[in-house]
């Protein structure tokens, strides 16, 4: 195992959804991130309490020079050079979307830089991938999609069925972006991409964040490792190359206990995605042994060394994949 690989890296977690509280803020200042794509407001906020959600947000990075807030390529550089933890507003549902020009228009003035198809339900945009039928994306999810590119947002297609993301992807014309996702050829999870997704997202020049959530890295008998992780990342790149890989940790630290096992534990909301998990999955094992803070990413990041990549494509995971896109689309 090799030693600190995340100092002098620009390092992109593409997905982060934690209490921000000040122990999570020291935590993340710690990690070695450069810088992390937050689910700044839930899933499941409509439009109004989206933007109280957003505007808290943006009070706690104003008051805190800890923090940045992120809207460009030069923003995460600045970050890096800083030594300020950037935080990109990537919000995992299109619900706030009310009125498409309208409410566009506001999250990106807000700050919103990656906007999410979808979440694990049916939207008016498209299908999450816990719906029974996936309808596909709609023609007003096509419509959204082309106003999403035209302000320079990257589209996130994490949370949608199949049927939809390969439909989004045939929509777009930027670069897409699945934010936490694995391989369901290793593990075959509902949230999990397939190889036609795959194959689909690296022609756009997309790139997929692998997660380190142990319902899509691995169920059965036990708790999955990074091992079970790495096996994910070696498919993926053996499959669509090591240029479309990336980092989506889908970290939740700090976050309520008991709203957590209502959601996502083995008997939450989210059955077909979570019951599969063996009596061992709770609220303490629900990230992989060794992968459940950002604190754990310089480990990860190792053990991606050991994979026997070379500096440039251990470069591209840990961050200039992610950057590549964001230069791509953002205006």
């Amino acid at each position: 195992m090799q030693g600190d690989l995340l100092s002098g890296r620009i390092v992109i977690d593409c997905s982060i959804a934690p209490t921000m509280d000040e122990a999570q803020i020291d935590r993340m200042q710690r990690s070695g991130v450069t810088v992390f794509n937050w689910t700044v407001c839930e899933p499941w906020s409509g439009r109004e309490r989206a933007l109280e959600e957003i505007a808290i947000g943006r009070a706690l990075i104003e008051a805190d020079d800890r923090l940045a807030l992120v809207t460009s390529a030069d923003d995460i550089r600045a970050a890096h050079q800083s030594g300020q933890v950037g935080l990109i507003f990537g919000p995992q549902n299109s619900i706030p979307v009310e009125v498409i020009d309208r409410d566009l228009d506001v999250l990106h003035d807000a700050g919103v830089r990656i906007l999410q198809l979808t979440y694990n339900e049916q939207n008016p945009y498209g299908s999450g991938c816990a719906v029974p039928e996936d309808g596909g994306v709609t023609d007003l999810g096509r419509e959204l999609i082309r106003e999403v590119e035209a302000r320079g947002i990257v589209l996130d297609l994490s949370h949608g069925g199949e049927r939809t993301i390969l439909e989004a992807i045939e929509a777009s014309e930027a670069p897409p972006i699945i934010s936490h996702a694995n391989a369901r050829a290793v593990y075959p999870s509902r949230r999990n991409a397939t190889d036609d997704i795959l194959h689909m997202l690296a022609e756009r020049g997309g790139v997929i964040g692998m997660t380190l959530w142990s319902p899509m890295v691995g169920g059965g008998d036990r708790r999955p490792t990074v091992e079970d992780f790495l096996r994910h990342v070696e498919y993926v790149i053996d499959l669509i190359g090591v240029e479309h890989v990336g980092i989506g940790s889908d970290h939740s630290e700090g976050h309520p206990r008991n709203e957590w096992d209502q959601l996502f534990g083995r008997n939450g909301r989210y059955p077909g995605v979570t019951a599969q998990m063996g009596d061992w999955y709770g609220y303490d094992t629900r990230f992989v042994e060794d992968g459940s803070s950002c604190l754990d990413l310089r480990g990860v990041a190792a053990r991606l060394a050991d994979l026997g990549l070379d500096g440039s494509e251990l470069d591209g995971i840990l961050g200039g994949n992610f950057l590549r896109v964001f230069e791509n689309v953002w205006n």
